[in-house]
């Protein structure tokens, strides 16, 4: 199997382990414990202004900066275990290095969706 074969089987991996990783989740939730839901609805909004300004740089045809909002986003959702995102991020980040961030439009919106996944599901995890 190639480098890049292996690559893909991580992130389709990565897809089906669910939403959120829920030890990480928790172990995040213990280390912030009463700021925990500030720094969580913290995420949600800035990964939202992420997903604009990706359309924006997909419009623009800006793969640097695509693949620098895909980099920030993938680290941040790494942070609290949202692993579709991680891998969604990941494959815009190897889009933009191709310079094809213009052809993105669907992966974008696959990430929004999964943003809006992710906050169901801290929604419910926080209720």
């Amino acid at each position: 199997m190639t480098k890049e074969h292996a690559k893909k089987d991580h992130i389709n991996k990565n897809l089906d382990d669910g939403i959120i990783n829920h030890e990480q989740f928790e172990d995040l939730r213990e280390l912030f414990e009463e700021d925990f839901e500030k720094l969580i609805r913290a995420y949600i909004v800035d990964s939202q202004h992420r997903i604009e300004t990706l359309r924006a740089a997909r419009t623009a045809n800006d793969n640097v900066n695509g693949f620098e909002i895909a980099h920030a986003l993938k680290g941040a959702s790494a942070n609290l275990g949202a692993t579709q995102l991680i891998a969604l991020s990941h494959k815009l980040q190897e889009r933009c290095r191709e310079h094809k961030v213009d052809q993105q439009a669907s992966l974008i919106e696959d990430i929004a969706l999964a943003l809006q996944r992710v906050e169901q599901e801290i929604n419910k995890r926080l209720s």
